[in-house]
């Protein structure tokens, strides 16, 4: 229903309605501002500075507004200039601009699902206000960000060279329990970085109820796979459909160790844990974990402490 809703939604949007289904998807697909000359006129205030004064044009992506997202966005302007990453939120006429410095940034998302793929930036900016920014785009032109999201994590770790295979075959393991999970992670290193320790937990629920000899469960948290590296905490979490059992995307936290203020461990009722995340200005995760993962999990923080220490 909600698909169907969406499409409807979409196709009765004023001045979309003679357009085609592929051209209505193609409204949702970020792209490459790659020259001074070619930013949109919206933005060239933004950029004159920089033009006056010599600098080389930075990386530049546009993340249109489309209303036929999941959630509706505004149009976003990011711009990598090495140090600093600004994302200019587009507003009417005019637009509002932030800067993060990458040396303040806490932590880094990104989600992975076919039209309500996003990457999310929390931090500090360069004005020292906590802040954080959202960037929708269609997943078809995820591989954009893709220098955005690895500049920010190679910078903020201070790591260089590339991914090892024996770092990589570390997640071999994983194909046992679930291939998705390995290829998730595969996915997830950058440069030289070191894989210590990794944690899958399954899916968690619940026992809802039992009705002509069938038990129904519902979900309490999502499948999830805590990667530790000497620079990171990596945490992918499954995503899970509003509705029916089809799970159909990921969600990627990378957070540097140095920014990590305290890692702990709680309980929550009987038989589950909690990792507590606190992170620099009131920002934490919390992730959920059967109670037979303690001992995994009391590694996790050990080795974490000796990395951090």
């Amino acid at each position: 229903m909600r698909m169907l809703w969406r499409k409807v939604y979409t196709l009765t949007l004023s001045g979309l309605s003679t357009l085609s289904t592929e051209e209505q998807t193609r409204l949702s697909w970020a792209k490459a501002i790659e020259s001074y000359e070619a930013v949109p006129k919206g933005y060239a205030g933004f950029f004159e500075p920089f033009l006056a004064a010599g600098r080389a044009f930075p990386y530049v992506v546009l993340s249109p507004s489309y209303e036929g997202f999941i959630h509706r966005t505004t149009e976003k302007l990011v711009c990598d200039f090495g140090r600093e990453i600004y994302v200019l939120d587009r507003s009417g006429n005019t637009f509002e601009a932030k800067c993060y410095p990458v040396e303040r940034i806490s932590y880094v998302e990104v989600q992975e699902i076919l039209l309500d793929s996003h990457v999310k930036i929390t931090g500090v900016t360069r004005d020292g206000i906590p802040a954080s920014s959202t960037i929708r785009f269609n997943s078809v032109t995820d591989y954009l960000f893709t220098p955005i999201v690895e500049r920010i994590r190679l910078s903020a770790v201070d790591t260089k060279g590339t991914v090892q295979n024996s770092e990589l075959a570390k997640f071999d393991h994983l194909l046992s329990v679930s291939y998705k999970f390995r290829n998730y992670a595969r996915r997830s290193l950058v440069g030289d970085e070191k894989v210590i320790h990794t944690i899958l937990q399954p899916e968690i629920r619940a026992r809802l109820l039992t009705l002509f000899g069938k038990t129904y469960y519902r979900s309490i948290f999502p499948a999830h796979l805590s990667i530790l590296t000497d620079n990171e905490l990596i945490i992918i979490r499954e995503e899970v459909r509003q509705s029916g059992d089809d799970r159909y995307g990921g969600v990627w936290n990378y957070i540097p160790l140095n920014k990590i203020e305290t890692l702990s461990l709680g309980e929550r009722g009987r038989d589950l844990l909690v990792l507590f995340i606190q992170l620099p200005e009131k920002e934490h995760f919390e992730y959920l974990y059967q109670a037979s993962a303690k001992q995994e999990i009391d590694q996790l923080l050990e080795k974490f402490k000796a990395l951090t220490t």
